[in-house]
């Protein structure tokens, strides 16, 4: 039987005052998650990120680039995957000797790892309800172990996410909360597309175990949502999705050869055109089983301002919100907020049946410290 303990309520949290007339402590509860309190009761894999494609690809003249916002400003907008290519460095500038680079260094080089993965530390140590999830294209083959120095240099590894039992495939049913990993204090889940080894590196976890993605490099729209990259025995009904929403334009008549098709952005990632091709995959996909997408890849993230945010705030069945150190369009209004989105058709009812569980869970608990 449990001791008899005095509570009162604090933003919505029961706070133990004492227990028999001796201060009791209890681990405090997020309250906020990826900016909307329902979040907090949802699974990762069951909430939708906005993310960035070649997050680390800024500029606004190079035909290489993928995006103008830095990533220090991409997730104060609210972006909360980023992707990004990882290349040997050819100058072997950083301890990991690790660059991030467009297909080849040569041709668009977005400086180190360290300096990437420096800029998420800094994010997530300033905003830690935040959940952040990166994805790492291993494009040279290079061992977990030589990006593991990376996370270590900066930090970032006491803030990652890992698997309790050390597992390489999470079903879509098992992952964690976001409160529980807010509580925990690791926020961060990252991915390796090839390469990974759990058993020296448990928080780079095998994108495709967990991730089915759709094609890429599409030139043509509606998307194309078919599983197109999927880890080998793994059933894509099992697993979260990525869909790849960035139209491309072909390069001297090349399928392979492609850049991004700016001149249609303000359609490609409008709030109307992302929400139906997320429906549509969810809908006609048998990997989706009506699920709405973990992840949406954007390039340019940032025209139409706000639109990527607000489609994915309806898919969460959550309340739009501007990031509160959102960037400035043209006009002056602010982009949106980010980490919002449900990976559930049924998002809606889901968020209504979660508030009601947790107002159980605490009557509950209440009475439970009562007896």
């Amino acid at each position: 039987m449990l001791p008899a303990v005095l509570l009162t309520t604090l933003a919505g949290m029961l706070v133990p005052w004492q227990v028999q007339g001796v201060p009791y402590a209890v681990a405090k509860r997020a309250s906020i998650c990826n900016g909307d309190a329902s979040l907090c009761s949802r699974r990762f894999s069951n909430v939708t990120f906005v993310g960035t494609h070649d997050s680390y690809a800024v500029s606004s003249s190079s035909i290489a680039a993928n995006q103008e916002q830095p990533v220090a400003q991409q997730l104060a907008d609210g972006v909360r995957m980023l992707q990004a290519q990882a290349h040997k460095s050819p100058n072997a500038t950083s301890g990991s000797g690790i660059d991030l680079c467009h297909t080849d260094c040569q041709l668009f080089n977005g400086g180190s790892l360290e300096a990437w993965l420096g800029s998420v530390k800094t994010f997530v140590d300033a905003n830690p309800n935040e959940v952040v999830t990166l994805l790492l294209v291993n494009s040279d083959g290079l061992p977990a172990s030589t990006f593991a120095k990376a996370y270590q240099s900066t930090g970032l590894d006491a803030n990652s996410w890992q698997p309790s039992g050390g597992e390489s495939a999470i079903a879509r049913n098992a992952w964690p909360t976001l409160g529980s990993m807010i509580d925990s204090r690791k926020t961060v889940v990252s991915f390796l597309a090839s390469g990974a080894d759990v058993s020296s590196v448990p928080y780079l976890l095998p994108e495709f175990s967990s991730i089915w993605e759709n094609p890429y490099n599409q030139l043509t729209v509606p998307f194309n949502c078919s599983v197109d990259r999927i880890g080998v025995g793994q059933a894509a009904s099992n697993l979260m999705y990525l869909i790849n929403h960035f139209k491309d334009l072909s390069a001297f008549g090349s399928s392979t050869i492609v850049y991004p098709d700016k001149g249609n952005l303000s359609t490609t990632n409008s709030e109307q055109s992302i929400l139906s091709d997320a429906n549509n995959c969810a809908a006609t996909s048998p990997g989706a089983s009506g699920n709405y997408p973990t992840f949406i890849l954007l390039d340019f993230y940032d025209t139409p301002s706000q639109a990527p945010f607000k489609a994915a705030a309806q898919m969460n069945g959550i309340q739009y919100k501007p990031a509160a150190n959102a960037s400035k369009s043209e006009g002056g209004s602010s982009k949106g907020s980010g980490s919002s989105g449900s990976s559930s058709s049924s998002s809606s009812a889901e968020s209504r049946l979660a508030r009601t569980a947790g107002a159980l869970s605490v009557a509950a608990l209440t009475a439970a410290l009562l007896l």
